[in-house]
């Protein structure tokens, strides 16, 4: 449910006009709200649940990539121009299509945002995600398709982190223990 409804046009000189949407925690999930004026007259006005400010115009990002220094670490970064929203509410989330999934929270700046992902920490599987604010989502942009795969060892193995070949512009993330017969075998070749 929404409804618009005017505040008044009398205000401080301090005071901005300029519309500001904030995502609030009402106990029951985070809600868009926005304070603005109307044009012409200037009337005061609250948005309440997205009649006219939506939240997603205020989510965007600046890229992902492997993060420097931490080669199993994929830095997810962009900007969230909200006014404000609750602490912890901004994540990424992954899903290997099978019921696993991870999340991981977003760190703070001034009016961007950085998520790195361990992706040690991720099962084997085909891995899509998202970034979520309350009920609002956004695919995450795809990987760098020539970046180089992050390589670990898990209980003496080894591991990789890959982009999904073929995923076109979608986030797809491959990861899988390393087949030490063709890793031999490729050795060999070579």
């Amino acid at each position: 449910m929404s409804r618009e409804v005017r505040i008044g046009s009398k205000r401080a000189d301090d005071v901005s006009g300029k519309a500001s949407t904030r995502g609030v925690d009402t106990g029951a999930g985070v809600r868009a709200v926005t304070l603005y004026t109307t044009n012409p007259h200037g009337n005061f006005t609250l948005d309440l649940g997205e009649k006219k400010h939506g939240v997603r115009s205020h989510l965007r990002f600046d890229g992902v990539r492997w993060a420097t220094g931490a080669p199993t670490e994929l830095e997810i970064a962009g900007r969230c121009t909200l006014a404000e929203y609750p602490e912890n509410a901004l994540a990424v989330v992954l899903d290997d299509g099978h019921g696993g999934s991870a999340s991981f929270t977003a760190a703070r700046g001034d009016g961007t945002f950085v998520v790195r992902v361990n992706v040690t920490e991720l099962t084997a599987g085909e891995w899509t995600g998202e970034l979520r604010l309350g009920d609002w989502s956004l695919p995450l942009p795809a990987l760098p398709k020539k970046s180089a795969p992050a390589k670990w060892r898990r209980r003496g193995l080894p591991w990789y982190a890959k982009p999904v070949p073929g995923a076109g512009n979608r986030f797809a993330l491959q990861v899988a223990r390393t087949n030490l017969v063709k890793a031999v075998a490729g050795k060999l070749k070579a």
